[in-house]
């Protein structure tokens, strides 16, 4: 399926509700049409596991994978691992209108995905800075992949992120061992490969200290081989720039970017409420 996009000019002022974001994707009629056609067997194929589940948040499978069983078996093994692990939906709703704790741990800055941040190819930036995840203030393990899971879920409502995947950058200057704890990449590793319908296009890791990477080195073996060819670290931010247009960074980094999380969270808390949200959550359902 051929998907074409056209970037719209970035500007630093922007703080654009979800709907407004700074690319506009075409998706031909015929790309349509062909998952409109897949998604009556898909369907059929989830049976009652998936009664009451939007086509929005089906499509996302077959956008990941346009073929019925590999979207199809994506989806189950979703659902599987929402059973085994409900700590991530279930045991507290992921919703940071009711949840006092993701919505300070959202708010931190440790990770962002605005919604106008893009790659120079149109895909879905995310954002970390791990010197602000600090494990001594309260947060746990659960708290900080929550934390990663809502973000993903709201990035992957983009059909930009669902086509052509999820860029990372992660600034990783001034962390400490505080900053970091060997179980969350495992938890949250053991979430997102082959349970979720994500593509990680690349990642790039800035000024990694030699403690993280001795983590890294470990904890890459829970990644399949072709995750693990997509990780970059780098020491010098040009390298970024490369595949990020500048100005439409931090900053921080050199760009003409202002983000403000509580802004961001506030408007998400209003789109759980006002019924605009189309979560993942909804994939587990009670006869599933």
């Amino acid at each position: 399926m051929e998907r074409t996009y056209r970037p719209m000019p970035y500007s630093h002022k922007s703080s654009a509700p979800h709907c407004k974001v700074a690319l506009i994707f075409i998706m031909s009629g015929k790309d349509t049409q062909a998952v409109v056609e897949l998604l009556p067997s898909l369907k059929e194929e989830l049976g009652q596991s998936a009664h009451g589940v939007s086509d929005e948040n089906l499509v996302k499978f077959l956008n990941w994978k346009p073929s019925v069983d590999r979207a199809a078996g994506r989806y189950k093994s979703h659902v599987k691992w929402r059973k085994e692990n409900p700590f991530a939906f279930e045991t507290r709703p992921l919703r940071a209108g009711d949840d006092a704790e993701l919505k300070r741990v959202l708010e931190s800055d440790t990770l962002v995905a605005p919604d106008d941040l893009v790659d120079k190819e149109g895909s879905p930036v995310m954002l970390g800075r791990l010197r602000h995840n600090d494990m001594t203030d309260g947060r746990t393990v659960e708290d900080v992949c929550r934390m990663i899971i809502y973000t993903i879920d709201r990035v992957l409502e983009r059909e930009t992120a669902q086509i052509h995947g999820i860029t990372v950058f992660h600034d990783l200057t001034g962390i400490t061992t505080k900053n970091v704890d060997k179980k969350i990449p495992k938890l949250l590793l053991g979430a997102i490969v082959n349970h979720f319908p994500i593509r990680i296009k690349a990642v790039y890791i800035l000024n990694a200290p030699i403690f993280f990477r001795i983590i890294f080195s470990v904890i890459q073996y829970l990644m399949p081989k072709k995750l693990r060819s997509r990780f970059n670290f780098i020491s010098d931010i040009t390298e970024v720039y490369k595949v990020i247009d500048q100005d439409q960074l931090l900053e921080e980094h050199g760009g003409k970017r202002k983000h403000n999380s509580a802004e961001w969270v506030a408007a998400q808390i209003k789109r759980e409420t006002d019924g605009t949200m189309v979560s993942l959550k909804e994939c587990l359902v009670s006869s599933a």
